[in-house]
């Protein structure tokens, strides 16, 4: 897939039987962690917004930051998701190569400068397609993990065409945000290929 966003994953082969019951309760840190960076997320997509309709350029440190967010989100959610059992690491890293040291790697190329103005100002309205596509995915996920949790709870495994398709939405996810918050011009594919 030729975009300027990409997700691989590396799932666990056998997952705890326990997990789902009690796993998310070593995640409170992460959650409250991931609802304060979201928050800083949405605000920092509206100045850049503003920065790209007035300079024509996304500022390095909110790009920066972004890409921070966008790499840590399907980290926590995968852990959350028993995709893997690797606990998400406390690190912040905002380079556009993934520097590994987590199952999954997000790879983000930002486009700094010369951005079309226009495009960024009705960039809400343009993505809206991408917007529903990513609700509609988001809720089909919740309930894939929700039967998944409970098949895990008798197996110990994820049935790997449930757990292909909540793979596919991080990819989704990885690339809406990567156009949301303006990284790229590139208008993200409805595809969950990698």
């Amino acid at each position: 897939m030729d975009y300027p966003a990409s997700l691989t994953v590396q799932p666990s082969e056998r997952v705890a039987n326990w997990r789902p019951l009690v796993h998310w309760i070593m995640l409170i840190p992460h959650f409250v962690i991931l609802a304060v960076f979201h928050i800083v997320a949405w605000l920092l997509a509206i100045v850049t917004m503003l920065a790209v309709v007035i300079t024509g350029k996304v500022p390095a440190g909110i790009a920066s930051f972004q890409v921070m967010y966008i790499r840590y989100y399907p980290r926590v959610l995968s852990f959350v998701h028993i995709i893997h059992d690797q606990y998400p690491p406390f690190e912040f890293p905002s380079s556009a190569e993934d520097p590994g040291g987590s199952p999954v790697a997000v790879h983000v190329e930002v486009e700094p400068g010369n951005r079309n103005r226009l495009a960024a100002l009705f960039r809400p309205i343009y993505g809206l397609p991408q917007i529903v596509l990513v609700t509609v995915y988001s809720y089909l996920v919740v309930a894939v993990v929700t039967i998944a949790y409970f098949i895990i709870l008798f197996t110990g495994r994820w049935p790997a065409g449930m757990r292909d398709f909540v793979i596919g939405f991080y990819r989704v996810h990885a690339r809406y945000l990567t156009f949301i918050y303006m990284l790229t011009d590139k208008y993200p594919p409805f595809s969950t290929a990698e």
